[in-house]
């Protein structure tokens, strides 16, 4: 029970007892709920380190793949001018074998 007097409010000794183990309680729990606010934040942040490791090593991958892809769509280039130049040599030759045939 709370009364108002002269000398200020007066606490029941159970109340003020209930009152005190429920403010203790309270501040365990949300001690205890800030705690693993923490670490479930410290286990996303641990988390997004590993993520972003391997972002950069995909990345990385990746990198070397368009290199490596480069160099070969190179290569096939120059077969194909080779090929190319390969075709107009004959082409010229076989020109040149029916122009130069005795008729």
């Amino acid at each position: 029970m709370i009364e108002n007097s002269d000398r200020g409010i007066t606490l029941n000794k159970s109340l003020a007892w209930t009152m005190l183990v429920a403010l203790l309680t309270g501040g365990i729990w949300i001690g205890m709920q800030v705690t693993d606010a923490k670490v479930g934040v410290q286990n996303l942040a641990d988390r997004q380190a590993e993520d972003r490791m391997s972002i950069r090593a995909n990345s990385d991958a990746i990198n070397v793949l368009r290199s490596s892809n480069a160099r070969i769509d190179q290569r096939l280039i120059n077969i194909e001018q080779s090929a190319a130049r390969t075709e107009n040599i004959l082409s010229d030759l076989l020109r040149y074998v029916r122009d130069a045939r005795p008729d």
